[in-house]
């Protein structure tokens, strides 16, 4: 009887002893699978603020859901690998914890012209964002016709 006990007390410290370990290691132990979305579609990016759109997250971009606020939008979170150096600027914020997030939305019908003019756009992202917002042939054809050269 005091075996068993005591090979349960060693059990539970060794396991004690390896979650600990496992967590200064790697960080957060985490148990299950791990969920997330990927784009179908490119969506626009408006990063601080600005009202043109030059920049495009691509499809297949995988999203970590974050939080969804009662405003009715949702952050995600993406993680970004950069193997180079890059130029960057250090911001120290008074607010702790501060997030700052940029948006994201699709491209609907109107702003498919602009964005051609304006952007550099595949032809695959072009039919993914035609597919997405249901663009008829006549809609494609008015586009084409309002489309500065």
């Amino acid at each position: 009887m005091k075996t068993s006990r005591s090979f349960a007390v060693f059990g539970a410290v060794v396991i004690a002893f390896l979650a600990g370990t496992l967590t200064q290691k790697y960080g957060v132990v985490k148990m299950g699978n791990t969920k997330y979305i990927k784009t179908v579609e490119p969506l626009l990016l408006n990063a601080g603020g600005e009202h043109t759109y030059l920049y495009m997250l691509p499809p297949n971009t995988p999203m970590y859901k974050d939080y969804s606020f009662p405003e009715g939008h949702t952050r995600y979170i993406i993680y970004v690998n950069i193997k180079d150096k890059f130029s960057s600027e250090q911001i120290e914020s008074d607010k702790p914890d501060l997030i700052d997030p940029i948006w994201a939305f699709p491209v609907e019908k109107e702003e498919v012209s602009k964005l051609m003019a304006a952007t550099p756009i595949s032809k695959e992202d072009l039919i993914r964002i035609l597919k997405a917002r249901e663009v008829t042939r006549e809609d494609l054809a008015q586009i084409v016709r309002e489309w500065e050269k």
